[in-house]
């Protein structure tokens, strides 16, 4: 467990793969987190692997050799005609560090130097405030999906596009 005043970022790695790119253990140990976080932590079994992941890059995040965090991108029309950010998880232990936010920067950063459509995403809807803090504005919903309240929400591209 990190204490949260104390973690050393210069420690963190962050690693971005798409899925075919990834071994069978190292699949499975970002699987392991996922479904740790939306489906045991969360309350709410559903089928959390699902037919975009193939189609997908994955941002890792690791403490060491640790996995404490990881997102993943849906190219535009994986998703929405936009490109997408979906599955943005922080391991409990390593919450409240601002890694989630660290998290979602790099993938819109990445997502700006590929796409011009902007970046569309399903937010669960306690963080609207979180992704509006980033830039995103609601565009749907509120709505359901695997029985919690989501909001559809969109950032315009400020990258290829020249918008800010």
């Amino acid at each position: 467990m990190a204490e949260k005043s104390t973690i050393d970022r210069k420690a963190l790695v962050w690693r971005w793969r798409h899925f075919a790119l990834f071994s069978g253990p190292e699949w499975h140990r970002l699987l392991n987190l996922r479904t740790a976080i939306f489906v045991v932590e969360q309350a709410c079994p559903y089928l959390e692997a699902d037919e975009k992941d193939p189609e997908c890059w994955h941002l890792e995040l690791l403490h060491g050799e640790h996995l404490i965090g990881t997102l993943r991108v849906a190219p535009p029309g994986i998703s929405y005609p936009e490109c997408s950010i979906g599955r943005v998880a922080v391991h409990a232990d390593y919450r409240e560090c601002g890694l989630g936010r660290d998290l979602m920067v790099r993938a819109l950063d990445f997502c700006d130097a590929r796409w011009t459509e902007g970046v569309r995403l399903s937010a669960q809807a306690y963080l609207t405030a979180f992704y509006e803090s980033m830039g995103f504005v609601m565009t749907h919903g509120p709505y359901y999906e695997d029985n919690i309240e989501h909001v559809e929400m969109l950032k315009e591209n400020r990258g290829l596009s020249g918008t800010a």
